[in-house]
């Protein structure tokens, strides 16, 4: 039996989706499973044994309903018998219909349940995002201590040898930048929390946060930090991430691929986000200033709130040996 799973399209909720993926895969233990996604979240499932083979799709593929329909047609030829969208548009559930699939599952949205042969009801009482995806399987509770990112030895061992080549040896991941504007760390707030700091921070982030990651490199002269943002494609990053000895994340993709790795993750949320999209992981502790305000509606007022004392307590809970120096 083969089945296709559409991923959600942003690196956060394709992390969120490994759980779905990993028990489908128990529920279905001979089946082959096979990830439709789009090729920028590609290496979030890279050498997974519970994933068999990975479509990935390009802005072209889907640019435009001619695109779009000839995407759908050219993935007849894989004869899915099963077919799960985990994302709420129209054009995946189009896709998945144009794949001639029997058997097509997802949630009522954007009026294309006429194209999905089992639309199920969006359940209201569920706002966690992973629970949400497996509800579609009737899944059960999410086992935080399992292992959903894999690396082989080989990009291991170049991680640890490219951040020696930097000078690094004790490596702390910061994830500052965020897709949307409101999520991102405020500058007051890095020098705030680690200008008594002695450890080695590493900045990741795209090729659009260089400039950010330059400046704020250049107003905390007493950190040491160095920027690897734009210069390492998701995969390289990923590798690097995991041989950090701990992270700080915004509400972002690479946060939630440093928890699902199990690097100590300290991870800044608000407006309310949490409840919705907290990284998997077992080592992962978030700092929510959402309940200032009711309703909170800006991320960046729950942001500013939060203090190098709940930071440091969050370090604490960790259990890392830190060297960032309580005030």
């Amino acid at each position: 039996m083969k089945i296709a799973i559409y991923s959600p399209n942003w690196v956060g909720d394709a992390t969120l989706a490994l759980p779905f993926i990993h028990q489908l895969k128990d529920q279905y233990p001979d089946s082959k499973i096979v990830i439709v996604c789009k090729d920028w979240v590609e290496s979030v499932f890279i050498n997974n044994p519970n994933i068999n083979d990975v479509i990935t799709l390009s802005k072209k593929d889907l640019r435009g309903i001619v695109s779009t329909i000839r995407t759908g047609m050219f993935l007849r030829q894989h004869e899915f018998d099963y077919f799960y969208t985990l994302t709420d548009s129209f054009r995946s559930a189009f896709i998945m219909w144009l794949s001639d699939t029997a058997i097509r599952i997802g949630y009522k949205s954007q009026a294309r349940s006429f194209l999905i042969s089992k639309p199920t009801s969006k359940p209201i009482d569920i706002k966690y995002r992973p629970d949400k995806y497996l509800k579609l399987i009737s899944g059960k509770e999410i086992d935080h201590e399992e292992k959903y990112i894999y690396l082989n030895q080989d990009e291991v061992n170049w991680a640890i040898e490219k951040m020696l080549e930097k000078g690094i040896s004790e490596p702390i991941a910061l994830f500052p930048f965020s897709v949307s504007s409101s999520r991102t760390l405020p500058d007051n707030k890095i020098k705030e929390w680690f200008s008594n700091s002695k450890e080695q921070y590493v900045i990741f982030g795209s090729k659009s946060d260089e400039r950010k990651a330059e400046e704020m490199i250049a107003k905390n002269k007493n950190i040491s930090m160095q920027s690897f943002c734009g210069k390492y494609d998701l995969r390289k990053s990923v590798a690097l991430i995991s041989v950090c000895n701990y992270a700080f994340a915004t509400d972002s993709g690479l946060g939630h691929i440093s928890s699902a790795l199990g690097i100590p993750t300290v991870s800044f949320f608000g407006a309310g986000r949490a409840s919705v999209t907290k990284p998997i992981g077992k080592y992962n502790v978030v700092i929510d200033k959402s309940n200032r305000c009711k309703p909170c509606k800006k991320n960046i007022c729950c942001l500013n709130a939060i203090k190098k004392s709940d930071v440091n307590y969050a370090i604490k809970s960790l259990q890392i040996d830190s060297k960032f120096e309580v005030q």
